[in-house]
């Protein structure tokens, strides 16, 4: 106990009189007497010359330019990946709109108004799948270009140049690797990244890497930033892109800082140290091999947590469903329709008798299936294909359906009386639709997660989500790719199309600004419930993990109101608006960062050395 109490006077007293942490003094002695043997033992021989890894380490690695290659190679990366593997959906989406078209043929026809059950709930846990897979391409060339940089061996520099930075918010080198795993440069997950915490000898920066870990920029969110990204920025892609994928890591430092500064003031603090591993030259098999184990545990979690979450919340957005009175006053309407549809064509025409009761139907599913076919024709000649193979099928449909013209004997021929029906069959076709649309939103407003929420309306209002947008951040609690899953279900059923078509088509009344303020919320948004099972494994304490569930959420919507009521209040548009918050969440991260704590010193000299 002597022996002890003498230690701990002797830490206090270096400590007292400025010469910092004891265990970074030993550290560095340790270096230090190390140099010293090396140097009276080995001898350096005058013909050597200096190692690639040095070489290049002087560039790499250098103060000032160090921190500008990194920032190049973190855009070069989103922008191979998010920009130019958005691209590539152009080719993909067919074929997942083709999978969906054929699941469509094998379901029960669908109804004017209401569709058989099995039907819309089929569709609709397709329909969110298919909008998260679409990602797919991109999350390809993203994995296959972090395997490039961890075989390479740059990741342990990035830990060497993000160190200087760290250590002035609570944290420092072994932070990084974590926080790489988390997303801090591309998208990550967040349970292998809290499980990369074990190792951290250090317990204050240890707690605060944890609770700051899932502010980064996941994979899971990355779908529903690219999908607002190319909805309302596409205009300024570059910038957007930059600024959600570095604003995260801006919030999760500042959040660090507070965090240490308060709650975790108290916690044990020990130093960093690591070795840099040589260059290496990455292999094809390696990087191939990486690309698809993370992309297979992508996939896996779609055909499991996304499809349970998807079935879940297609069961509580249609239950309890209308009553039979609210479902006889929308099949009313609907034959009201029907009834305009037919005066107007007339009994004397040749067409008359298509618009029957089931010839109606059948006309309604032929150029449901005619337009799917159009979509998922990827060049003109499959395009003439699919013309003449609906043609062949029906030509008095097809007439109809393509205003009237058709080919007969190698030229294109216009039945006008046929043009007039489309034209008829088109104004009916918008109404029906919208009747559709009117429907299914009646029919989540009345169900479990519709009144949830409606419910939250009053509080999220201010940050400009609505009650669709409350249900998918509330589905996106068991994963975040369920929010794109989710408004896939509710926006884009029945339609086969891209879910931002079905989103823009819908007439949300959405704004930049609106998709600025979630893409906030989005950022600081509470772990989903594997993430807080790996907190509360890793801390250990039911209170660290309720407080990592719950000051994402009040942070969240503080910021996003502040996004979307104070933008709108100063009338500034999205992307200006998206420019003052950057500017704004720097500054105060700066301002936080000439704080010091209790112990903490500058090392930069000792990394130079």
């Amino acid at each position: 106990m002597d022996i002890l109490r003498l230690v701990d006077e002797e830490r206090q007293r270096l400590v007292s009189l400025d010469h910092g942490e004891p265990a970074k003094l030993v550290t560095m002695a340790y270096y230090r007497r190390a140099e010293q043997v090396f140097g009276a033992c080995a001898v350096r021989d005058a013909r050597s010359k200096e190692s690639f890894t040095n070489k290049v380490d002087r560039i790499v690695l250098h103060r000032l330019l160090g921190p500008v290659i990194l920032v190049a190679i973190m855009y070069v990366l989103y922008y191979l990946s998010i920009v130019k593997g958005y691209q590539l959906t152009n080719y993909t989406w067919p074929l997942l709109a083709a999978l969906r078209n054929s699941i469509a043929r094998i379901l029960p026809p669908e109804g004017l108004v209401f569709d058989p059950a099995i039907r819309s709930m089929v569709l609709s846990v397709v329909d969110g799948l298919l909008a998260v897979l679409n990602y797919v391409p991109i999350f390809a060339i993203l994995f296959s270009l972090v395997a490039i940089l961890e075989d390479v061996g740059y990741v342990p520099r990035m830990a060497f140049i993000m160190d200087r930075v760290f250590r002035r918010f609570g944290l420092h080198g072994q932070s990084v690797f974590p926080m790489v795993l988390g997303g801090v440069v591309v998208g990550g997950c967040a349970i292998p990244a809290i499980m990369a915490t074990r190792g951290m000898k250090d317990q204050r920066a240890r707690l605060a890497t944890i609770l700051i870990i899932p502010l980064l920029n996941c994979l899971a969110k990355t779908p529903l930033h690219i999908l607002l990204i190319e909805m309302f920025y596409s205009e300024h892609r570059a910038f957007a892109i930059v600024f959600i994928s570095t604003v995260s890591l801006v919030i999760a430092l500042t959040v660090s800082k507070i965090l240490s500064l308060t709650v975790l003031r108290s916690e044990e603090s020990a130093p960093f140290v690591m070795e840099m591993p040589p260059y290496h030259a990455p292999t094809v098999s390696g990087v191939l091999q990486r690309c698809w184990e993370r992309l297979w545990l992508f996939i896996r979690k779609i055909a499991t947590v996304v499809l349970a979450v998807m079935i879940v919340v297609f069961a509580l957005t249609n239950l309890p469903g209308l009553g039979a009175a609210q479902k006889q006053a929308y099949c009313a309407e609907s034959d009201r329709m029907a009834g305009r549809l037919r005066a107007s064509v007339g009994d004397g025409s040749h067409y008359a008798h298509i618009l029957a009761d089931e010839g109606l139907i059948q006309l309604v599913r032929y150029s449901n299936e005619f337009d799917l076919a159009k979509k998922a024709a990827a060049s003109d000649a499959r395009l003439d294909k699919v013309h003449q193979s609906f043609a062949a099928k029906n030509l008095d449909f097809y007439k109809i359906v393509n205003r009237g013209r058709y080919e007969s004997e190698g030229t294109t021929q216009v039945d006008q009386e046929a043009a007039r029906v489309s034209r008829a069959f088109s104004s009916f076709e918008r109404e029906r639709k919208a009747l559709r649309a009117q429907a299914r939103d009646d029919v989540i407003v009345h169900s479990t997660l519709g009144i949830v929420g409606k419910a939250l309306e009053p509080v999220t209002r201010y940050a400009g989500f609505d009650w669709k947008i409350n249900i998918a951040l509330i589905s996106s609690f068991a994963a975040k790719e369920s929010s794109v899953a989710t408004l896939g279900g509710i926006y884009g059923l029945d339609s086969g199309a891209r879910l931002e078509e079905s989103v823009a088509e819908s007439d949300l009344g959405w704004t930049d600004l609106h998709a600025l303020a979630l893409m906030v919320f989005m950022v600081v948004f509470p772990p989903c419930i594997p993430t807080l099972l790996a907190v509360k494994m890793e801390t250990g304490s039911t209170m660290w993990t309720l407080f990592a569930g719950v000051y994402p959420i009040l942070l969240g919507l503080l910021l996003a109101s502040l996004v979307f009521t104070g933008g709108r209040a100063l009338g500034l548009s999205g992307i200006q608006a998206m420019t003052v918050f950057y500017v704004t969440a720097i500054i105060v991260m700066l301002a936080l960062s000439v704080i010091r704590e209790r112990g903490e010193e500058d090392l930069d000299e000792d990394f130079d050395a």
